[in-house]
């Protein structure tokens, strides 16, 4: 289609008669879109007259609320089509959002509510987060627009915590008229947590206060008001985008991947499915949870910290206890750079009762000299290996040689024996152990060596033994001094 047909003619005349209504403006405004008028002819009269009265349309007194609304995703069509004039434009609404604007659902078509939502990402008013929030509550099907006001939604508000708790306030406010309001608004959760989603990957925004509270409230409030859904596919598809949200947020936030309290909705999603076990529909975003809590355990594991309610979230997310309490015992068999009494935790699921004080004094005073017995140790073992290489060699020469001193050299090799025997024992009874033989090659591990002469490698010389503890069930545990490798 050329400027001069008929059919673009009759559009440029349109656009510009100010008689013309709001809806036959947009048309004729998408024709010479179509055409390619724009934004080649943006210069001509008829165009300029046309933006001209979108304008005034939206700051018309007597103007329909639908109409304002219209003209002003018209004007931001028209900014994106004709980009020189979009910041000019963007400048003339600025005062059109003085006051809250009418519902976004006023406008019938999805293109409509996408143009006037990047009208709102370009305005900073203090209505616009709750406005904006209400726009995604009541969006039905309108994804792009559902997106752009998320997007919108994120970038006014000063955490994630706080924008969930704008969305939870205007769905639980939500009532649609529907036979079933409550798979509804199920529905339009699930779709909001998929936008939602995409938008924390692009987004820098602070986690806030109790976000994992927020993100439970969001789901739990409006379906307590309007009852849950019951359709199993309705249920499915928004447990799986709760558990997804989670796993997005705890990957993006790393400061709440250990807040057993961001787990908080995948119990209510269980309840809300309202079965024993999880469907296996949700496999794969379960175990994605399960990996996000096995590494939070790990990295408080190795600050010394237990946290039973974290631990407990692992029960929550396996549809058997057994399973939960493998996946622990096997985090404590992986990491053995954890401190035992974490293991000792993960292994028994709960913490150790404390011993009495005076027990505790007692084994505070013994372990004092658990480091020199441990070097005694490292002696015994190579004098034993000395005096086994020595004695028949030896005594068979003096027996030869110097036959007087045979009786004392035996007698000191039997002395030899004895005391490494005695040193082993010593050693048992405070189950320690040596870990490392000198001259062998070990993969290096800075919770039981310290690495000399240049960068740690992944496989080094054992120059030292390090002194470790033994645990109950004969594996290395804690560790007393550390080895040297090389």
């Amino acid at each position: 289609m050329t400027a001069d047909t008929p059919s673009t003619t009759e559009s440029l005349s349109a656009f510009a008669n100010a008689a013309t209504p709001p809806a036959e403006r947009r048309a004729a405004l998408t024709a010479l879109i179509t055409a390619k008028v724009l934004p080649k002819q943006a210069d001509d009269p008829a165009v300029t007259d046309g933006r001209a009265h979108l304008l005034a349309q939206v700051f018309a007194l007597d103007a329909a609320p639908e109409h304002r609304l219209l003209s002003i995703a018209e004007c931001i069509r028209l900014g994106q089509v004709v980009k020189r004039w979009a910041p000019e434009i963007a400048e003339q609404l600025r005062p059109a959002f003085a006051e809250e604007l009418p519902s976004m659902q006023l406008l019938n078509e999805a293109d409509d509510r996408l143009n006037l939502a990047r009208a709102c990402a370009l305005m900073s008013s203090a209505w616009l987060p709750a406005y904006l929030a209400r726009a995604i509550a009541e969006e039905e099907t309108g994804e792009k627009a559902r997106g752009e006001v998320v997007a919108a939604l994120l970038a006014r508000s000063p955490d994630l915590a706080t924008a969930l708790r704008q969305l939870a306030s205007a769905f639980q406010a939500l009532r649609p008229n529907t036979e079933e309001p409550g798979e509804t608004v199920a529905r339009r959760l699930a779709r909001t947590l998929v936008t939602l989603r995409n938008s924390l990957l692009e987004v820098e925004l602070d986690a806030g206060d109790e976000p994992g509270k927020a993100l439970h409230e969001l789901l739990a409030l409006p379906l307590s008001t309007l009852g849950k859904p019951q359709n199993e596919k309705v249920q499915i598809d928004l447990v799986r985008e709760a558990l997804l949200t989670v796993h997005d947020i705890v990957r993006t936030r790393i400061s709440v991947v250990a807040d057993p309290q961001m787990y908080s909705v995948v119990a209510y999603c269980r309840r809300l499915l309202g079965s024993t076990s999880w469907p296996k529909d949700l496999t794969s975003p379960l175990e994605r949870l399960i990996t996000d809590v096995s590494e939070a355990l790990i990295l408080l594991g190795r600050q010394g910290q237990c946290d039973q309610t974290l631990l407990g979230q692992l029960d929550v997310l396996c549809s058997h206890p057994e399973r939960a309490r493998a996946l622990a015992r096997d985090l404590a068999k992986k990491h053995p750079e954890l401190p035992e009494d974490v293991r000792d935790w993960l292994e028994r699921g709960r913490v150790r009762v404390a011993r009495q004080a005076s027990e505790s004094a007692i084994e505070a005073a013994a372990s004092n000299a658990d480091e020199s017995i441990g070097l005694a140790l490292q002696a015994a073992r190579r004098a034993r290996a000395m005096r086994d290489n020595l004695h028949d060699p030896l005594l068979a020469n003096l027996e030869i040689y110097e036959p007087t001193m045979a009786p004392a050299a035996r007698d000191l090799l039997d002395r030899v024996q004895t005391l490494a025997v005695q040193v082993e024992q010593a050693a048992s009874l405070r189950a320690l152990d040596l870990y490392g033989i000198p001259g062998e090659e070990i993969e290096m591990s800075p919770k039981f060596f310290t690495a000399v002469g240049g960068a740690p490698k992944q496989r080094m010389l054992v120059k030292q033994p390090a002194i470790v503890r033994k645990r109950h069930d004969g594996s290395v545990g804690d560790v007393v001094a550390k080895g040297i490798v090389e």
